[in-house]
């Protein structure tokens, strides 16, 4: 028995028979309907990818929706704000696309503020959307006040000086100050004035003696800015000399035996000067 395939509801055709011109035409109009259907489907994903990324980059980059409209910066003074805001502005002025905030370098800004202005120990520049650019700065701690010329300067930890002071930018708290007596000094913003260690003998003695010693510190000096000593005034009248590339503690601890163990009580109040500056050696002057 010959078997027969279902062409369709109405034709039936055995194995290997050719297909009439009819069915030719309708097969090809098939096909035709196929490719159109996966044409059409390619055109409708390309447009839903293409026309809402179209939309969205026009949006980004060809309105003013994110271009820059505020510029703060906080937790800084008033004068380093205004310092920095215009550091901020300059660099804002070169931006793409005015002033297009995806077109800001935040990494440049900060590292412009950080070169001109010794002030600032760190800065942090974020972008905040639609059109916000904010710099947190945070400003040096001053180690101590240096006089010298006739100005006052904040210098770091480092011994940098790093911004004249002024009435108005001193902070809500006493300073040391430390007198410079040469007067041929010229002090330079940015560049060390003294040293790291003379820095640390300061503040340690400064904090130590009057813990040892019962006695304030009433004026802090130096012969020049590259002497390795430093006098401390007390506001008993007492001048203390101390040499400052030896170990402050060990200094303190000489002073002290030196006034409990070796000044008698009538030379106390006549006493003008110790002179701890010599290794192993120490000298001190009464008015008589």
């Amino acid at each position: 028995m010959i078997p027969f395939l279902k062409r369709d509801k109405t034709t039936w055709r055995r194995p290997g028979q050719a297909l009439g011109w009819t069915d030719k035409i309708k097969a090809s109009v098939r096909s035709a309907q196929e490719q159109m259907l996966v044409l059409f489907s390619a055109i409708l994903l390309a447009a839903l990818v293409i026309i809402p990324a179209g939309l969205f980059i026009w949006f980004v980059f060809g309105t003013d929706s994110f271009s820059i409209q505020a510029v703060t910066v906080v937790d800084a003074r008033e004068h380093t704000e205004a310092a920095a805001k215009k550091i901020i502005n300059e660099e804002l002025d070169k931006a793409s696309l005015n002033k297009n905030i995806f077109f800001v370098q935040t990494e440049i800004i900060d590292e412009k503020i950080l070169a001109a202005l010794p002030q600032v120990r760190t800065t942090h520049t974020t972008r905040q959307l639609p059109g916000t650019i904010k710099t947190v700065i945070q400003e040096k701690t001053p180690a101590f006040l240096l006089l010298s010329g006739g100005k006052y300067y904040f210098l770091d930890s480092d011994g940098i000086p790093y911004e004249e002071a002024r009435l108005d930018t001193l902070p809500g708290m006493p300073l040391l100050t430390v007198k410079n007596n040469d007067p041929d000094a010229k002090v330079v913003l940015g560049v060390s004035a003294v040293s790291k260690p003379f820095v640390d003998f300061v503040q340690y003695t400064a904090k130590t003696l009057p813990e040892e010693i019962e006695a304030q510190t009433a004026a802090i000096k130096m012969p020049s800015l590259a002497a390795k000593e430093v006098y401390f005034i007390l506001d008993n009248n007492w001048q203390i000399k101390f040499d400052v590339t030896r170990d402050a503690a060990e200094q303190i601890a000489v002073l002290k035996r030196i006034i409990n163990e070796l000044v008698t009580p009538e030379e106390k109040p006549l006493l003008e000067y110790i002179d701890l500056r010599i290794p192993d050696r120490v000298y001190y002057k009464t008015k008589q």
